[in-house]
This record gives structure tokens, sequence and C-alpha cells, in this order.
């Protein structure tokens, strides 16, 4: 009886998978046909004096002030032209936030201890680069509540001593179906806290340096979180929790010297380096916090983008739609242990990208193509790899964008031999059908991954991994999101006792 209930079982979640698929590509086409009129308007406007931000899709929206309650405005001489968005990782800055950067420094001397403007930096870089004074994010449901003036006000009065950060907070609760081992609903808390430094500004702007640093922490809630994750618990190669790490309690991925020279157009990095902060990004998946959840849309799971250990980040833009890095790790430390713990130059990596950022791809609209070589030993041969990351609008006036990471490595020194990840993000899905014209932020996305885990050591079975993963995140207030997610996962690379699983999450953001 129960093996005869396993096949149906598994063809009903592919039927209601690829039911899924046709309803998003329907979605997809009605939006893109009533686009033409209703997208440009969120993007226009007179950035001048009015409040910056981005959106889902790395654009820039321009709001007039006094659409935006003068609370979360900031004061001073500067006014609006001293505000500056948080960054779309993996993007080009757009104009209208270079040119109010630009402004900023014009009348600067040529020394300045902790200044109160960002440093100069070219346009790809400075997205990966540097942080703005801004937490608000455009179009919540909520207009303000009194929590979104403390935190908004305290990033102003930071900024004026040159202090950026972004203070990334998650409640999530997942339940797992056919689970290995393990309790089947989990909880968690997590915090992200990223920081920028600005210490000095020399020669109007020509070289510039500051302290980078990331902390993290990770708490289970409940008895059974505290020692369980649902990767580990699943069975999977992919970890369908992104903001679930290994390491519960603090960790420190990063604390590094940062120097631009030549004007913006060279930074580099020197301490311990969390190269995913730099290496990979993709405006569309980089982050389980208000994108995709599954950590292989995150990141990809063939290049070693090492953390915790000494390394050297160094980045290049010569032109504005070219721009290459490397990043140099080295040494073995784990999550949660000092970067010279069981230090070993037996174990290193050298990943290099170089992107081609165009503002304007056969009419579509922007893109970014990297293309990501890499040779790196973990105490064993010296094996190499090759990965592709890619984003593309598909039109100018159109609410879509497609993503793609592809690659292959070695066996020794990648944790997936080959991996394809591809899926599609709609900007406010919702305002565009018609359905609430209230929600003009909210983003939906599909994307699916395949995954060939290396060997484990000593040997052993794996099998190659599938996950489809299906996300939506609405912007309730200025400062805090809530995103439900399902995945659906065939054949999870380490429990062989199933052939299919499910995923449903629901996380709440506040992001500081």
């Amino acid at each position: 009886m129960g093996d005869s209930k396993t096949p149906i079982l598994g063809t009903h979640r592919r039927v209601v998978c690829f039911t899924s698929l046709g309803c998003f590509f329907a979605a997809i086409a009605g939006m893109t046909a009533c686009a033409e009129t209703s997208v440009a308007a969120d993007v226009q406007g007179t950035a001048t004096d009015a409040l910056l931000q981005y959106d889902n899709l790395g654009r820039i929206v321009v709001t007039p002030t006094n659409t935006v309650p003068a609370s979360l405005l900031p004061r001073g001489p500067g006014g609006m032209g001293s505000q500056f968005p948080m960054p779309a990782r993996g993007v080009r800055t757009a104009p209208e936030v270079h040119r109010r950067i630009e402004s900023t420094a014009v009348d600067q001397g040529t020394f300045e201890w902790f200044p109160s403007h960002p440093p100069p930096l070219e346009s790809y870089l400075a997205a990966n680069d540097r942080f703005g004074n801004t937490a608000l994010r455009p179009g919540p449901l909520i207009d303000v509540t009194p929590l979104d003036v403390l935190i908004q006000r305290a990033k102003y009065d930071l900024y004026s001593i040159g202090l950026t950060y972004s203070l990334a907070q998650t409640l999530t609760v997942v339940h797992l179906s056919d689970v290995a081992e393990g309790s089947s609903t989990l909880g968690a808390y997590t915090l992200d806290l990223s920081a920028k430094w600005h210490i000095y500004t020399a020669t109007g702007g020509t070289s510039a340096g500051w302290i980078s640093t990331q902390v993290e922490s990770l708490e289970g809630l409940g008895t059974a979180s505290k020692s369980e994750s649902p990767r580990s618990n699943l069975g999977t190669f992919t970890n369908p929790t992104g903001v679930w790490s290994s390491h519960h309690g603090f960790r420190l991925p990063e604390l590094a010297w940062q120097q631009s020279l030549w004007g913006g157009k060279w930074v580099m990095l020197a301490g311990v380096v969390s190269q995913s902060n730099y290496l990979d990004a993709n405006s569309y998946a980089n982050s389980a916090r208000g994108q995709f959840q599954n950590s292989a849309m995150v990141n990809s799971m063939v290049l070693p983008l090492a953390s915790y250990n000494p390394a050297v980040n160094l980045q290049w833009q010569p032109h504005p739609d070219w721009y290459a890095m490397t990043g140099l790790s080295a040494g073995n430390t784990s999550a949660g242990r000092a970067p010279w713990t069981d230090f070993s130059w037996d174990t290193w990596s050298a990943v290099g990208e170089i992107g081609y950022v165009p503002k304007d791809v056969f009419g579509l609209g922007p893109g970014v193509y990297r293309v990501q070589p890499f040779i790196a030993s973990n105490e064993g041969p010296t094996q190499g790899g090759l990965a592709f990351n890619l984003q593309q609008q598909l039109g100018h006036k159109v609410p879509v964008g497609w993503f793609g990471r592809f690659g292959a490595g070695g066996s020794e020194v990648s944790s997936a031999t080959a991996q394809i990840g591809t899926g599609f993000v709609v900007q406010s899905p919702l305002k565009h059908l018609g359905i609430i014209e209230a929600l003009p932020n909210d983003a939906l996305g599909l994307g699916v991954v395949w995954s060939r885990p290396a060997p484990p050591p000593g040997g052993g079975p794996t099998r190659a991994e599938t996950v489809l993963e299906a996300g939506y995140v609405m912007q309730l207030t200025p400062t805090t999101r809530i995103q439900p997610d399902v995945q659906f996962i065939w054949n999870p690379s380490y429990h062989a006792d199933t052939e299919n699983a499910v995923v449903l999450q629901l996380q709440a953001e506040f992001n500081w």
C-alpha cells in the first residue's frame, strides 16, 4: 500500500508545479501587454529635490518629497541633496544617484577626516562597495510608523560622521514535508549587520579609505531549531532557507580595510573578506532577504567564495560598460572562529570576474553579463572551473527581469561540480494586473536550479537535485517586508528514501 502511493504523490506535485509555472508565464504575458503605459510612471520624475530609491529590479524610483512624510526626510543644509538610497547590488549606479554624489563632493577640500559624503566610485563598483543613508523602500502598504522614523533618523545622523550600514533582521518559520530526520517545523531569528565607515577622502576624492565589516547571527526558536536545520532535516544539497547558517550564534565574515584609487576606478580590500559580498552579485537573485530563499539562488555553489579567512579583493572599472575583479583567499577557518585558527596555505582560492554592464541590450534595457574563471586547492590537488552569471531586463517599460547562473568546477574545490539556475522576477505584479493598486513595490519570483554535488569526503553515493522555487515579497512598511515562499525539491541529494519534498516558508524582514 505504502509503495503504491509514492508515484501518485510525486505525480500530483509535478502537476501542481507545472500548473503554477504556466500561470506564472501567463501572468508575465498579461503584465507585458499593459506595461507600456504603467511602468514608466514609477521611475520618472525630477530627481533634483526628490527621494531616490531602488525597486526590486534595480531601477531608480523618484518620489516627490510632497508625497513623503516630512519625518522621513533629511534635515540640515544639505537637504535632499544629502539623501542616498541603499544600492541595488549587481547593477550600475543610477545616473540620478551618481549626479547627486558628485554634487556633494565638488566643494570638498583636498583632505577630510570622516567625510559626510560617499567616496567617489565608478558606477558598478559603487553598488557593491558602499551603502546609502536611507533604509526606506518605495511603495509600502503602510506609509509610515513611529519605528520607521527612528530608524531613518539614526541612519541620517550616523551618516554625518561617515558611517553607513545595513542592518537586516528576519523571523522565519519553515515547514518541511518528507523529512529524513528531526522536526518538520522550525523557526529562527537572524541578524546581518554590514557597515562601511568612511575614514578619509584625499585630493578631492581621488583616493579614499574606509573600514568594511559584517557581523551575522542565527538563533533558533524552540528546542529543535537550536540544533537542527531545514537542510539537514531534509537531506538536501542546497539550503532551502538561505538565511539559516550552519553556525548558531555570532560570526564575523568580514573585517577589512577598503581603499579606492584613481578617482574610484580601482578599489582594493585587504583583511578578512567575504568574497560573496563582491563577486557573483546579481540584483535579481542575490539575497535570501527579499528575493529568493534557496541558497543556490543567492550564490553559485560552483564558485569557491571564501569567508572568515585572510583575503584580498581587487576591483577595476576602466569603462562604464566594463569591470574586472578578483578575490584571493587563503586558510580554512570556519564560521565563528578566529581567522588564524588552523590556518593552512594548502587551502586557497583565486576567483576572477569580468563583467559587461551595458545600459541597453538590443532595446531590452540594461543587462549584466559576467564570466567567472577560478582556480583553488582544498588541501588536495589544484583544480579550476568556469561559471557565468547573467541578468537582463526584458524591456525598457516591461516589469520583468531574467537571470541565470551556470557553472562547472573540480570535485575537490567546488561544492557543486555542475549547477544550472535560472528564473524570472516581476515587479509589482498585482498592480500591473489591476488587482491591488496600493502595492507598487511587491515582487514575484520563479526560479529553478539543478545541482550535481561533489562526492562527499571518503566517497559515497550522491544524486543530482532539482529545486523549483516560487516566492512573493510585499512591502508592508518602509522598512518591513513579508515574504511567503514555496519550494518543490526533486531527488534530495542525501535523502535516498524519498523522491521529492515540499518546503513552505513565511519570513518577516526588518531592514534598518
